[in-house]
């Protein structure tokens, strides 16, 4: 039985950035020491070990599937601290002006690299940075729609030039047209952290429909 691990970044990038504390990769993998069997983030204070006794992984569940026992310096399982404060920075960000579009060199502007944010939202929420943008965008838009707001209002006040582009991304999205918003019921989802890694949640209007691991573990059977 082999598990088959999320992708991760380069070894030489990995090392270089768990060498020098590098806050920015936490969350993006975790590195365990062979010679403690102890895993830690990118940023732990602790002294470094040689490369060659050092496992990378890409979710904490790898490393615990692995028998390697959590760090008890960067407590990297204690619930709420596993997405890196960058990443929610950046979230706090789109949630303040969802309908405005964040280009790559925006990113750069705030000392992000759009690389990196892209592996990272592709790694726990499963698209793009860019693709969550243009969800949040959608989902305003539907919101409006749903409370009485004209369809000429949700196209322009969220960021889209013109009405075929915004009915071509809605229906894409949501499988309707921007006329049937007011009439389709719908599911919302959420993310919560716990110490085992990130939790999906669904619900509609008849209560929760979905709880599962957003990066649960695929077994191939040889």
């Amino acid at each position: 039985m082999e598990m088959q691990q999320n992708s991760l970044p380069a070894e030489t990038e990995m090392y270089k950035a768990f060498s020098g504390k590098d806050k920015s990769y936490d969350g993006v993998f975790y590195t365990a020491v062979k010679t403690t069997n102890i895993f830690c983030r990118p940023s732990c204070s602790a002294k470094k070990p040689l490369k060659k006794n050092v496992q990378f992984f890409a979710t904490t569940r790898e490393a615990l599937f692995a028998r390697y026992r959590p760090c008890k310096r960067c407590k990297q399982m204690d619930i709420g601290n596993s997405t890196p404060e960058w990443v929610k920075n950046l979230m706090v960000l789109v949630d303040k002006n969802p309908e405005k579009k964040l280009h790559d060199y925006e990113l750069r502007e705030i000392g992000i690299q759009p690389e990196k944010a892209r592996r990272y939202f592709q790694k726990h929420y499963g698209m793009t940075f860019h693709a969550y943008c243009r969800g949040r965008r959608l989902g305003k838009a539907f919101s409006q729609i749903r409370n009485g707001s004209q369809i000429d209002d949700a196209v322009f006040e969220n960021g889209y030039e013109s009405h075929s582009g915004f009915r071509e991304a809605f229906e894409k999205t949501m499988g309707f047209t921007p006329g049937k918003a007011v009439t389709k019921n719908y599911i919302v989802t959420s993310l919560y952290e716990s110490p085992m890694g990130h939790i999906l949640l669904a619900a509609n209007d008849q209560g929760l429909c979905l709880a599962e691991f957003r990066d649960r573990r695929r077994l191939e059977y040889q």
